[in-house]
């Protein structure tokens, strides 16, 4: 399980900074328009994520905003890491 959420936190590392990059040195065509569509795709689903675990887990997971922000870039993948204190 270790491995897989490493290799998830890379994916969505590798993800981020080729939406980033499109941002400063925007792809030519079509490529650079779906590239903004997914960055703001996954800004959004990440935002909506970190703010149902804020509404839903307030009382069993206090995150610190080095948490949170984790949560914001790598999603699901750092909430797997956290997943045994919310069971305590």
């Amino acid at each position: 399980m270790r491995y897989f959420i490493t290799l998830g936190k890379g994916l969505m590392t590798a993800i981020w900074a080729v939406l980033l990059y499109n941002l400063f040195v925007p792809f030519s065509g079509q490529a650079g328009v779906a590239f903004y569509f997914l960055l703001a795709l996954i800004t959004f689903m990440h935002l909506i994520q970190l703010l149902l675990i804020y509404g839903a887990f307030s009382e069993k997971l206090k995150l610190t905003p080095k948490e949170a922000l984790q949560v914001f870039i790598f999603g699901i993948f750092k909430l797997w890491q956290l997943k045994g204190r919310m069971v305590n």
